[in-house]
């Protein structure tokens, strides 16, 4: 007889997303534990874990599999789940169309000048012909940092208005992507930008921004990717948008460059501190707007991720490769 599979899911989902993983097979043994017990899990026959975190080795001497909540990866680099015989597997396609639609209406929202449209209606006013105008981002060019399943939905988005698109990426010499997305999202082959560079052509590429989007995950290699040096490159009218982390900008140099006017302003969802302290100059400058890490999306979230634990455990049943498989080694 085959053996059962025991799969812990620490993930809040509902008894209809629960129900959706018990019907991939009816070897697996689906429990729903609470994830404020993740430090304390005792589970010894435990064979796969969803949660946002590793689990105890001492508690699941059984882990194969970790499936994790988060795209990102940051918070688990000094984990010792990486030297356990343990496949990891990230979420990463999981929230891209809620951040690129987060990117695109960062965009919209300056091309179209709604703060200003708002200023006029509060004040009442009816401008002279002439006086106010908006800008189109047609033929505007979008520099995405960072061209994964994120970067790669923006880049979707952007094309359908007709924008340029210039990609970043640590290699550039693979533009093709093999991990999970929705159905008819994201960029796969790599063919949607105008080119893709690496890290070190980030320079000159910057320098044709007028929406610097940056969607990179934070590893030891991008890590303040984005210096002082490469900021004060931006022309003047250059938005940068980031929905990555906020450790991969020199966060004390873009304040400056706000602050002087050296670049037209900033969508900001991520920061260097979370939550953003109350002290912060990011809070006040009329150039910036401030998002609390939202980018992500909400309820529609749990689903998706539900799409992608069923797809894996499908995989995992079967000998196939899993979807988004960390490299601990690249940090992603």
């Amino acid at each position: 007889m085959t053996r059962p599979v025991r799969v812990l899911n620490l993930f809040e989902l509902s008894a209809e997303h629960n129900a959706r993983l018990r019907a991939v097979s009816s070897r697996l043994e689906v429990v729903q534990v609470d994830d404020s017990l993740l430090d304390n899990l005792n589970e010894p026959e435990a064979e796969v874990v969803f949660a946002s975190s590793p689990p105890p080795a001492h508690g699941t001497p059984r882990l194969r599999w970790l499936q994790v909540s988060s795209a990102g990866i940051d918070h688990m680099a000094k984990s010792t789940i990486w030297s356990r015989d343990v496949t990891v597997t990230n979420a990463r396609g999981v929230y891209s169309v809620a951040m690129a639609e987060y990117v695109m209406s960062a965009v919209l929202s300056v091309s179209q000048r709604m703060d200003d449209r708002r200023a006029l209606q509060t004040a009442r006013h009816w401008p002279a012909y002439g006086e106010f105008s908006l800008r189109a981002v047609r033929g505007r060019t979008m520099v995405v940092v960072g061209y994964g399943t994120v970067g790669r939905e923006t880049a979707r988005l952007a094309k359908a208005f007709g924008m340029r698109v210039v990609a970043v990426k640590a290699h550039p010499g693979k533009p093709e992507d093999e991990s999970f997305r929705q159905p008819g999202t994201g960029d796969p082959d790599g063919t949607l930008p105008e080119r893709i560079v690496g890290f070190e052509g980030l320079s000159d590429a910057l320098q044709e921004a007028d929406y610097l989007v940056v969607t990179v995950p934070l590893t030891p290699n991008t890590d303040g990717l984005i210096t002082r040096q490469l900021l004060e490159q931006v022309r003047p009218t250059t938005w940068l948008i980031n929905v990555s982390r906020g450790k991969v900008i020199d966060e004390s140099a873009l304040i400056e460059c706000l602050r002087q006017g050296r670049m037209a302003g900033a969508s900001l969802d991520v920061f260097a501190a979370e939550p953003l302290p109350s002290d912060s100059e990011l809070w006040a400058l009329p150039n910036v707007s401030v998002t609390p890490h939202v980018a992500g999306g909400g309820a529609e979230g749990a689903s998706v991720l539900t799409d992608l634990c069923c797809e894996n455990l499908r995989r995992y049943l079967a000998g196939e490769r899993l979807l988004n498989v960390v490299r601990p080694e690249l940090g992603y």
